[in-house]
C-alpha cells in the first residue's frame, strides 16, 4: 500500500512535534546550567509569515512558526522509519 505525500508530511510533522516536546522536557529535567540543557534545547525555528489578507470589511493574518531541536529531528526519523517499515 502506497502512502500519499500529504500523509508522509503529516507523519514527519507529528514526529517533529513529539521529538521537540520530548527534548524540551528532557532539557527541563537536566537543569538550565548544564551542557546537556543546551544540547537538548538548541534548535532552529523555521517560520512563514505574517502574510496579511485585507478583505475591506475584515483582515486575516496567516503565519506558521515551529521550533525544531535535535530530538525533533530524531523524532522525525523515527516516525518515518516506523511508518515506512509497515509498507
Amino acid at each position: 500500500m502506497r502512502h500519499s505525500i500529504a500523509f508522509l508530511i503529516f507523519i514527519l510533522i507529528i514526529g517533529a512535534l513529539i521529538g521537540t516536546v520530548t527534548g524540551e522536557l528532557l532539557g527541563l529535567l537536566v537543569g538550565e546550567g548544564t551542557k546537556m540543557y543546551s544540547f537538548f534545547n538548541i534548535g532552529v525555528t523555521p517560520s512563514f509569515g505574517p502574510a496579511k489578507l485585507n478583505l475591506i470589511i475584515m483582515g486575516i493574518t496567516f503565519g506558521i512558526n515551529m521550533k525544531i531541536n535535535l530530538c525533533g529531528i530524531i523524532g522525525m526519523l523515527l516516525c518515518a522509519v516506523l511508518t515506512l517499515r509497515k509498507l
